[in-house]
């Protein structure tokens, strides 16, 4: 009976292995002008993917990993992309695993991640062989994607036996279920997985990272829900509305990476959440930005505060406490759009 219920103890904590077909993945080579314009890449396809001519290999690389219940049709992959089609420095790859990343959270997708990262970790390495720079690759992952890339991260070290290390990984909210108190169930995201890893919390404790972790923390309006802006929330588990404060984190994040909002996420170091409203921060002479262009040099924790509706960057005024309610409160309910071009 112990026996018993010990496998079934396993089975709820996802650590028994599901049947995963990781050649369902694929990788998505957006290039312009519109998201609707793209190349579509197995992963064991990845060296034809090198040679792909709308890849330019003396370019930055951001490889974006999506979240949990989610896919490339989804608003988070098209916001994302069309933020990158904005420049002309980067390439975008986005990892395509929607069925892998379905089903149940416990036993499907999360089970799925860690058997996914791996096999990413592998198919990097390979990469890296036929031409791309791991110098000028950058993995960003939302949710339980960015946890998937703190696994990509740890496993090249492992594989390259400690030669090799990602340059930068971004986490947008890190998914908490299972990665955080639970004995190494799942071990998240941590500094150790690149070079430099930087972590922006909008959800911490409910669908978000509850603690620090990355050589860098940000914690916009507190990292907490609920963000300026979003709807009180109705608790009805991965809706909408309940997801909305999760999902700042890559509204923040599209916005840092596109040429067309100059104002940005100026934040501050401080101890807490509570001393930065008490103006209580740790002076520097170093501007620290949250987002893509967050200096690779600093660390520890920083603060901030966004506004309620896009462009949410405050520039110089979001590093001084204002009432939430300046900021478009918590009561208003509406649709966040990105303005067009």
């Amino acid at each position: 009976m112990h026996k018993a219920i010990k496998n079934k103890s396993r089975l709820l904590c996802g650590l028994k292995r599901a049947k995963a077909d990781l050649t369902t993945a694929k990788f998505i080579l957006y290039y312009g002008p519109s998201v609707a314009d793209s190349d579509i890449y197995d992963l064991t396809d990845s060296k034809n993917l090198l040679e792909d001519e709308h890849l330019d290999l003396s370019k930055n690389t951001v490889l974006y990993l999506h979240g949990y219940l989610e896919d490339p049709d989804v608003e988070s992959m098209h916001v994302i992309a069309e933020a990158y089609l904005d420049r002309n420095d980067t390439n975008l790859i986005c990892l395509d695993w929607g069925e892998l990343a379905d089903g149940n959270y416990i036993f499907d997708a999360v089970v799925n991640a860690k058997q996914l990262g791996p096999y990413l970790a592998k198919v990097l390495l390979e990469m890296f062989d036929h031409g791309l720079d791991i110098e000028k690759l950058h993995i960003v992952g939302h949710s339980l994607g960015g946890q998937m890339a703190g696994i990509i991260g740890r496993e090249i070290l492992k594989r390259s036996k400690g030669t090799m290390k990602i340059k930068r990984i971004t986490g947008l909210d890190p998914a908490f279920p299972l990665f955080y108190f639970t004995a190494g169930l799942a071990n998240h995201i941590n500094k150790n997985d690149a070079e430099f890893v930087d972590i922006i919390h909008t959800d911490a404790w409910l669908y978000g990272a509850p603690s620090s972790s990355g050589t860098v923390d940000f914690w916009p309006n507190g990292g907490k829900t609920l963000q300026p802006g979003c709807p009180q929330r109705n608790y009805k588990m991965l809706s909408d509305n309940d997801l909305s404060s999760h999902r700042r984190s890559w509204w923040f994040w599209a916005e840092s990476v596109s040429d067309r909002f100059p104002i940005k996420f100026d934040a501050v170091a401080a101890k807490s959440w509570e001393e930065f409203k008490q103006k209580k921060i740790e002076e520097s002479d170093q501007t620290v930005v949250m987002g893509h262009n967050c200096p690779t040099t600093v660390h520890g924790d920083f603060y901030l505060q966004t506004n309620g509706v896009t462009p949410f960057a405050r520039g110089k005024e979001g590093i001084t406490y204002v009432d939430p309610k300046e900021l478009m409160g918590n009561n208003n309910t509406y649709e966040v759009t990105v303005p067009e071009k």
